[in-house]
């Protein structure tokens, strides 16, 4: 009759001896290459192959930093102190002018009338004057005789004295209209540049409501005011380096010194202004430029430095690859400024200079693995990696901050 076979309801499957023969000889064959692959073969697999580079030292600053913008060291609205209306305005924006120099002219309402009619007073009350000094020369000779009672000479002194007072005051008032005519011509009260012309010939200008003809600024110096709060500016006080790097002009620094420090803080900003002022004899910089300023604060002489490529960041600690031969050891580190940009910091324990560490490849690393070195490489670039000393390297517009 042959071989009976086992048939299931349902789902149709096969069983039989030769099936059974079959899954017995593959688990053994999956079994064989599982130890085939544990044996030598593994153990020739290559070691993970890291960038190092070595812990260097130097001198580190460490600055605070804020936002600026700049201010020139004066600025005059320049108005005319007589009422009267605009002649003409001698200059424009932009134009050098000295101190004392005219500027504008003004035609005053009624000073000249002014003018004449006190220089015509002054005639009378000189003869008055002239008079009343004869009349009491000739009471004082007579006094004595008896002629002229002491009434008499008492009234005479008081006209002759109240005749040269008349005299005195109008004289006041002649040099004093005399001035006030000379200020119709507006002049300069510093050197410096026209920043802004506000009005033109015709305006009614004068007190009360006369305003700014043209304004002023001296530029030759200029003020630069720095918002700190209240951590930064602790420690901070006149006499030290600052300098201010500006959005217009990409990679270049301009140096000066804290000139004076605010008293207290502000009460809306809660921030403490400190003020550094800038040579600016050239002229190259203008008021408005806006930047950032930075304030030495202090040096940390001959501290290890490190790429911030090599740092590694759990659980909020830091940590470096250290190499020792062909093995690695994950060590922690306390990490202080940033210097360039951020691309560089402090290293202010756990390290030393002349260690190696590594900057690339540390991923998936543990505490003793072995890999390959590859030294001094930039893993970005390919081209040579150098963690030398700043005296030695290309100039950053990018200063140290100060740490966290």
């Amino acid at each position: 009759m042959g071989k009976m076979l086992y048939l299931h309801r349902g789902p149709r499957s096969v069983a039989g001896p030769g099936f059974l023969s079959l899954a017995l000889l593959l688990i053994g064959s999956a079994a064989a290459c599982s130890r085939a692959s544990s044996g030598p073969a593994a153990k020739g697999r290559l070691a993970p192959s890291v960038v190092v580079t070595k812990v260097v030292a130097r001198d580190v600053p460490v600055e605070v930093q804020a936002p600026v913008d700049l201010r020139p060291l004066e600025q005059a609205d320049v108005g005319s102190k007589v009422l009267g209306y605009v002649d003409a305005i001698l200059v424009e924006r932009g134009d050098r002018v000295k101190k004392g120099q005219i500027v504008a002219l003004v035609r005053p309402s009624d000073l000249p009338d002014q003018l004449a009619a006190a220089r015509s007073s002054i005639g009378q009350i000189k003869a008055q004057a002239v008079l009343a000094r004869t009349n009491y020369e000739r009471a004082n000779k007579l006094a004595p005789s008896g002629v002229v009672s002491q009434q008499e000479l008492q009234s005479a002194s008081a006209a002759l004295a109240s005749a040269d007072s008349a005299e005195a005051s109008m004289q006041a008032q002649i040099s004093g209209l005399a001035i006030r005519l000379g200020e119709t011509r507006i002049t300069s009260p510093i050197t410096g540049y026209v920043s802004a012309r506000r009005l033109d010939p015709g305006a009614l200008v004068g007190p009360p409501g006369g305003g700014a003809i043209v304004t002023v600024v001296r530029m030759d110096r200029l003020r630069v005011f720095l918002s700190l709060n209240e951590s930064e500016a602790l420690g901070i006080s006149v006499g030290m380096e600052a300098h201010v790097a500006l959005d217009a002009l990409p990679g270049r620094s301009f140096t000066g010194k804290v000139v004076r420090v605010a008293p207290s803080f502000d009460p809306l900003t809660r921030t403490l202004e400190a003020e550094v002022q800038l040579p600016n004899i050239s002229g190259e910089l203008r008021p408005g430029m806006y930047g950032r300023g930075f304030i030495l604060r202090e040096t940390h002489p001959n501290t290890p430095v490190l790429s911030v490529n090599a740092v590694q960041i759990s659980s909020g600690k830091r940590y470096v690859f250290v190499l020792h031969d062909t093995k690695v050891e994950r060590r922690l580190i306390t990490t202080g400024a940033e210097l360039e940009d951020g691309t560089v910091l402090e290293v202010r324990s756990g390290l030393k200079a002349g260690e190696e560490v590594v900057v690339a490849g540390a991923d998936g690393l543990a505490d003793g693995t072995t890999v390959r070195v590859t030294r001094d490489v930039n893993p970005f670039t390919g081209g040579p990696a150098a963690m030398a000393p700043r005296a030695e390297r290309e100039p950053t517009s990018a200063p140290a901050r100060k740490s966290d």
